[in-house]
């Protein structure tokens, strides 16, 4: 029980926050390296992605999309990457929860 109501507290904060990311807004790239995915479409697989992105790159949202995956919603951001479309993952920008 301790664990669901975390987990629920943990999406509610996530939806919240990202929430404030509209079309328009800069995320960064906060992962180390160059391990954040540029994917296709929200939630690519392993080696489905376009390309890696490096940290400390700034992009512009060009759309969002929340995606659910059991109990957790996971926002995902379209964007362009050297002009590659594609989704970045929340938790690869310094909007993660």
């Amino acid at each position: 029980v301790l664990m669901s109501i975390s987990l629920l507290m943990i999406a509610g904060a996530m939806i919240v926050h990202a929430g404030d990311v509209e079309q328009g807004d800069t995320v960064t790239i906060v992962t180390p390296g160059v391990t954040a995915r540029l994917c296709p479409e929200p939630m690519c697989g392993p080696g489905q992605h376009i390309m890696r992105v490096a940290e400390g790159t700034e992009l512009e949202v060009e759309g969002t999309e929340d995606v659910k995956i059991g109990s957790i919603h996971v926002k995902w951001f379209q964007v362009v990457v050297d002009g590659s479309t594609g989704w970045i993952s929340i938790f690869d920008t310094n909007k993660a929860p």
